[in-house]
């Protein structure tokens, strides 16, 4: 048998050795190369995603100063409604003060009437008093000795002094009386007067109020308006953030059907492997407290089972692991091809924020029940929980109704 020579084992050592770090290094730089890629399409659908929550909280803000407009709207309008009432009642209550202030001025009229009338009265005895009174004075002039002559008898005499102080006493008591009568219309005039005056009085401040609630009501008008523009201004926004949001979905749609096609590429890398899936699924916890989040939840791809931190992490069947690995937004993460069922269709999950590096790796064979890491809350997580995905032939469904739970 012939002998290689030192020179020539060397030269093969060395080749293959060079071989080996190529290999090593196109491996390495293809799995760089593909986590970069999934890294960059995951930060793609993460921006598309925050872009459509962005437009959704807009519109929901949008559609809260909506419905605070249409609130302040119907305030104002039902305090319309109540000081128009109360504007109605004053104009009642003016119209009526102003019927008792042109009564109360008939009766001052009227009262002045009586009083002009008993001044007349006054007059006209009070002249024929003085006409009287003058011509008894022209009696104690003189005159009187020409009445006393004329007297029949001696009672005539004797009572023709007193006679005259009668009918003197006559008169001054009339006149009083009179006087008095005439006082009393006076102060009766008066009176009406003071009570028209706080008629009057009352007239302005019903005037006033009446003109302070038509101010209001302008106010409220002037704020209907108002708000009847902001409703209106949030109906032409409310449907540009439509248009935008419905861009938004598009564009998240398209993000999340190129991050699924990466994944679901890394998936089948091992679809040609002979694995059978039985459909049988088993838990992917041992227990958990409840389901933080439900699949679909504003887009949500999974099912997320919270749970305290170093729970175990169960595959849910038999499968090959196709990816286990850290994403800034997933954590650190498994996902597992299953196979296919009896009519072709294949099924593979991925379980996302593990506490720490998966314990298992790309290419591993797992089996039902078999740990494969444990909860925690890396990535893109507030809280210790599992983020459970399932796909059936490469589409995203509700793990839920597959396992028990």
């Amino acid at each position: 048998m012939k002998r290689i020579s030192p020179l020539i084992k060397r030269a093969v050592s060395m080749t293959l050795a060079v071989a080996m770090v190529v290999s090593i290094t196109v491996s390495t730089n293809t799995m760089t190369l593909a986590d970069d890629k999934k890294s960059e399409l995951q930060a793609q659908k993460d921006a598309a995603q925050q872009e459509l929550e962005e437009i959704q909280q807009k519109i929901k803000d949008n559609q809260a100063k909506k419905a605070n407009a249409e609130d302040l709207k119907e305030q104002y309008q039902q305090q319309t409604e109540v000081i128009t009432t109360q504007i109605g009642l004053l104009q009642k209550s003016i119209a009526q003060v102003e019927e008792d202030i042109n009564n109360k001025q008939l009766e001052i009229d009227e009262k002045q009437a009586e009083v002009d009338v008993k001044q007349a009265e006054y007059d006209e005895r009070w002249a024929g008093f003085k006409e009287r009174l003058g011509a008894m004075q022209m009696l104690n002039d003189g005159g009187s000795i020409a009445l006393l002559s004329s007297a029949n008898n001696l009672y005539q005499l004797l009572t023709f002094a007193e006679s005259l102080e009668q009918i003197s006493s006559k008169d001054k008591e009339i006149c009083q009386q009179i006087e008095t009568q005439r006082q009393e219309l006076e102060n009766q005039r008066t009176e009406l007067e003071n009570a028209k005056a706080e008629l009057e009085a009352n007239q302005a401040d019903l005037e006033d109020q009446n003109s302070q609630l038509d101010s209001k009501k302008s106010e409220l008008q002037t704020s209907i308006q108002q708000q009847d523009q902001t409703i209106s201004d949030a109906e032409a926004k409310e449907e540009a953030l439509k248009v935008e949001e419905e861009q938004a979905r598009k564009n998240l749609d398209e993000a999340a059907a190129q991050l699924d096609a990466y994944l679901n590429a890394q998936v089948n890398k091992y679809s040609s492997a002979a694995l059978t899936c039985s459909l049988s699924f088993g838990p992917a916890l041992p227990s958990y407290k409840y389901i933080s989040c439900v699949f679909g939840t504003g887009g949500h791809r999974g099912t997320d089972f919270a749970a305290p931190g170093g729970t175990e992490i169960y595959a849910i069947a038999d499968g090959i692991v196709t990816d286990a690995t850290y994403h800034y937004s997933w954590g650190n993460y498994v996902q597992i091809y299953h196979g296919k069922d009896d009519q072709g269709n294949t099924y593979s999950t991925l379980y996302a924020h593990m506490i720490s590096t998966p314990i298992v790796s790309a290419g591993q064979s797992v089996t039902k029940g078999q740990v494969i890491g444990y909860v925690g809350s890396t990535g893109y997580s507030t809280g210790n929980h599992l983020h459970l995905e399932m796909k059936i032939n490469g589409v995203l469904t509700n793990v839920v109704n597959w396992i028990p739970h």
